[in-house]
């Protein structure tokens, strides 16, 4: 574990053991949420192990368990195999605007992050058409849903709907277009784009989840069939949706 895990588990104060172990799960719970509230532990930065985390709190793995999984249900962390739970959301503010996670130049680094998606995410999307196989072309199946499948009432998180644009980079079977879509995830805009998420709310989280599925499956059918040029025009029109549906939930008027 890097030095900062370390910093972690060793400088904060011991927890006190409790009597109940839904007490305990949820001392731990708390403690790990103000981890990532205060910073502690950044956006892509991991939680220490379910080992470390046991001895610093002095409880059972299952009650560390129980604690990330109520993490994970708020789409705050999740698990990566062979890198242990990441954080994929910073917490949402109770008092969280949109106009107060755009300051300064955020609005420009939006713009210039979508402008780049553009460019770098339809021509995957027109390479994976020709050079998609049997195993990438899977990958991007298991990102979309069903036509018939029934979405939850809370809105989708973000990185949820970022990883079928991240299986499609990898069906396009280039190295500088996989890199460049791992850039965009510690650049500004995007991280712009993760607060306005957090931020603003869909009027309809059922219907706004459905559509983006829906254009998702029609990329997938484009790129199934190999249809590279078809494939290229949606996704850039996926894309500048998306865009233009985060620039009209930014306020005009200071008295939101």
């Amino acid at each position: 574990m890097d030095s900062g895990s370390e910093a972690l588990t060793t400088d904060l104060p011991s927890a006190t053991p409790l009597l109940r172990e839904g007490s305990r799960s949820d001392a731990v719970y708390r403690s790990l949420l103000s981890w990532i509230e205060e910073g502690r532990i950044p956006y892509e930065g991991k939680l220490p192990t379910e080992n470390e985390l046991t001895q610093h709190f002095q409880v059972s793995r299952p009650v560390v368990r129980a604690a990330i999984a109520r993490l994970r249900t708020r789409g705050l962390v999740r698990s990566v195999q062979g890198s242990g739970t990441v954080v994929i959301r910073e917490v949402d503010s109770p008092a969280a605007k949109p106009k107060d996670v755009l300051q300064g130049s955020s609005v420009r680094d939006l713009q210039r992050c979508f402008e780049f998606r553009l460019l770098i995410e339809s021509e995957a999307a027109y390479f994976a058409a020709l050079r998609h196989g049997p195993a990438s072309l899977k990958r991007i199946s298991e990102c979309v849903y069903p036509p018939t499948h029934t979405f939850p009432t809370f809105s989708q998180q973000p990185l949820e709907a970022f990883d079928f644009h991240q299986s499609v980079v990898a069906a396009a079977d280039n190295p500088f277009l996989e890199k460049s879509i791992q850039m965009i995830r510690s650049q500004p805009g995007f991280q712009v784009y993760l607060r306005l998420c957090s931020a603003t709310k869909a009027p309809d989280p059922v219907e706004h989840r459905t559509r983006i599925n829906g254009e998702h499956r029609e990329i997938l059918r484009l790129i199934e069939r190999r249809q590279a040029d078809d494939a290229r025009e949606y996704m850039r029109y996926h894309i500048q949706s998306a865009y233009e549906y985060m620039i009209n939930r930014i306020p005009v008027n200071d008295d939101l």
